[in-house]
């Protein structure tokens, strides 16, 4: 068998990301959330109502993906849609509920607790710095295509 030191870096990412949502997810999913909901609860309770294409945007998923999480998410009474503003206002603007806020409440106490608060700040540093850099080098790549 392989040695882990020996993997290709792809190989380490995925499978310390995979243990690590396994971790996480098992304990969330007994309070009906996935990792994918607690980042959507996040950003809007950090940055307020938005319309989907922003919020898809700032998740990096695609629009579809988001509206599969949100219908899902709006029969839980996570979050919301708001109506429109009478002057013509954007339509499809999505907030968190008090019942999202106070879940997501739950769900930052798990993860304190959890997994992913092992993380030391130098790696969680580096692999920001990766992220980045991947974003940076893809962006670049569909520049010159």
């Amino acid at each position: 068998m392989q040695n882990e030191g020996e993997w290709e870096a792809v190989r380490l990412l995925s499978t310390a990301a995979r243990l690590v949502r396994r971790e996480v997810d098992n304990r969330l999913r007994e309070l009906g959330l996935t990792q994918e909901r607690v980042t959507v609860l996040r950003v809007l309770a950090g940055d307020g109502p938005m319309k989907r294409a922003e919020l898809a945007r700032r998740l990096r998923v695609t629009a579809q993906t988001l509206g599969t999480s949100l219908v899902t998410m709006t029969r839980q009474g996570l979050v919301g849609e708001l109506p429109p503003a009478a002057e013509g206002g954007a339509r499809r603007v999505v907030d968190i509920s008090e019942h999202g806020r106070r879940m997501l409440g739950r769900a930052d106490e798990i993860e304190q607790v959890g997994f992913s608060a092992d993380i030391r700040p130098e790696l969680r540093r580096e692999l920001v710095s990766l992220i980045h850099d991947l974003e940076v080098h893809r962006a670049g790549a569909s520049a010159s295509l």
